[in-house]
This record gives C-alpha cells, sequence and structure tokens, in this order.
C-alpha cells in the first residue's frame, strides 16, 4: 500500500515535471490592450477576450495576421433564464510558431451591414521571438 502511494506520488511529479518543461506560455489580450505591442516567444498561445453581444446582431470579425489560429468561443454571461439581449465574453486562440511581427485585428459590427469608419475596432502586434 505504501509502496503504491509513493508510486503514485512520483508519477504525478514526474508528468508536473515534464509537463512544466514544454515551454508553452500563454499570453491574455482583452479589450483594455487595444494598440498594445507584446513581445512572446515562439510557441506561445494567443488567447484575445472580448466582450460580445450577438444577440444584437454585433459580433467581432477577427484576423489572426499569419498567427495560426486554433479555436475560438463564446461565453454568454450567467443571466437569470428568459433575459432578453445579455451578452457574454468571445475568446479566439492563436498559436505563435514563428518568429516575426504579426498584427490581430478584428472589427465589431453586423456581418449584413458594410463596415464603417466609426465600427469599433480592435488590434494588437504580437512579435514573435
Amino acid at each position: 500500500m505504501k509502496i503504491t502511494v509513493i508510486m503514485v506520488a512520483g508519477i504525478a511529479l514526474a508528468l508536473a515535471l515534464v509537463a512544466g518543461c514544454t515551454g508553452t506560455s500563454i499570453q491574455w489580450l482583452y479589450e483594455g490592450d487595444n494598440g498594445r505591442t507584446v513581445d512572446v516567444p515562439a510557441g506561445t498561445e494567443i488567447i484575445i477576450s472580448l466582450p460580445e453581444n450577438p444577440t444584437t446582431g454585433y459580433s467581432w470579425e477577427m484576423n489572426g495576421g499569419g498567427l495560426t489560429a486554433t479555436g475560438d468561443e463564446y461565453y454568454p454571461d450567467k443571466v437569470p433564464e428568459g433575459t432578453v439581449g445579455s451578452g457574454g465574453t468571445h475568446e479566439w486562440k492563436y498559436k505563435a510558431e514563428n518568429a516575426g511581427t504579426y498584427t490581430i485585428e478584428g472589427i465589431y459590427k453586423r456581418a449584413w451591414e458594410e463596415t464603417a469608419t466609426d465600427d469599433k475596432r480592435w488590434q494588437a502586434t504580437i512579435v514573435v521571438k
């Protein structure tokens, strides 16, 4: 029994150490990071988290600027059931694989409307080293 516990603890420790050696880091960017330039090492996961309210027809159109898109997901706000017009948060994930400078850009608008000069925009420059 004692040996099993020690073995399990040893395996858990080894796995934790291996996971920590992958060098993968995460860089979160939010609405307040609009216009920011961020330096990251190659292999970094970039996560953009912005407020969005698709119930009004508005959503973000994001362009990863050459970074590898690995997914996106919308998370509605927790509101009482039956609440109309509530928004949430949309997250986009990118992988910074190759050295270089990349610009992630987004525009917040209704998909069926033409782009206008007064549309809300978001941008960040990612420098991968």
